[in-house]
C-alpha cells in the first residue's frame, strides 16, 4: 500500500518530526511504500484564494490522490492544529480532484506534556471529517516526548511502544479492508 506521511514543526529538532520518521521506517520495514512531508516540505506560502499552488503544495497533494491512507504527526499548538499544517490543509482543500473524500488517516502526536499531544488532535478531528477524511478512531501519543523517543524517534517506553505497533497496526488493517489492492 501507498503512505503518505505530514507533519512535524517546522524547527530542526521536532519531536514530531523524529516520531514521523520512526513511524516511516516502521511503515517501509512492514512493505509499504512511504511519501513524507516535513519540514521544508510543508513551507507553503499562506493560503490566499486565487493564487497559485506552489510546486510544493502540488507535491503533496499529488502524494494524498495517490496514497491509500495518510498519517498526520501533528504538534499541539495551544490544543490546537499548528499553523503551517493548517495552511497546508487549505491548499489541498481547494486543489481538485479532493484527496480527502474517503481518506483513512491516522493521528499522532508527540509531545513533552503529560498528553502527548492528544488535546491537539481533537481538532484535526472536526476539519478532517468536514473534507470528508476518515480519521481512525485510536490515535498515537507519545508523552513526554523529550524523555521517551529514541534519537530515531522509537518510543523507549514499552507501554508507549506497544501501543503504538497496536495502533499502526489496527489502523494498516483498516486501510486494507477499505482500500484492497487490486
Amino acid at each position: 500500500m501507498r503512505m503518505a506521511l505530514m507533519g512535524g514543526s517546522l524547527r530542526p529538532d521536532s519531536l514530531n518530526a523524529r516520531l514521523l520518521g520512526h513511524l516511516a521506517a516502521e511503515l517501509e520495514g512492514r512493505g509499504q511504500e512511504v511519501a513524507a512531508f516535513t519540514g521544508a516540505a510543508l513551507r507553503l506560502p499562506l493560503y490566499e484564494d486565487g493564487a497559485a499552488p506552489s510546486p510544493e503544495a502540488r507535491a503533496l497533494h499529488a502524494a494524498l490522490q495517490a496514497a491509500e491512507g495518510l498519517l498526520i504527526v501533528s504538534p499541539e499548538y495551544n490544543a490546537g492544529i499548528p499553523g503551517h499544517l493548517k495552511n497546508a490543509v487549505d491548499w489541498l482543500s481547494t486543489m481538485g480532484p479532493s484527496p480527502w473524500q474517503g481518506l483513512p488517516v491516522l493521528l499522532c502526536a508527540a509531545s513533552p506534556g503529560a498528553f502527548g499531544g492528544a488535546r491537539g488532535l481533537v481538532a484535526w478531528r472536526a476539519t478532517l471529517a468536514n473534507m470528508g477524511a476518515l480519521a481512525y478512531p485510536a490515535a498515537i501519543t507519545v508523552p513526554h516526548a523529550d524523555q521517551q523517543l529514541d534519537e530515531c524517534g522509537a518510543p523507549t517506553e514499552p507501554r508507549t511502544a506497544a501501543s503504538v505497533k497496536k495502533t499502526l497496526d489496527g489502523f494498516l488493517a483498516l486501510v486494507a479492508r477499505l482500500r484492497p489492492q487490486p
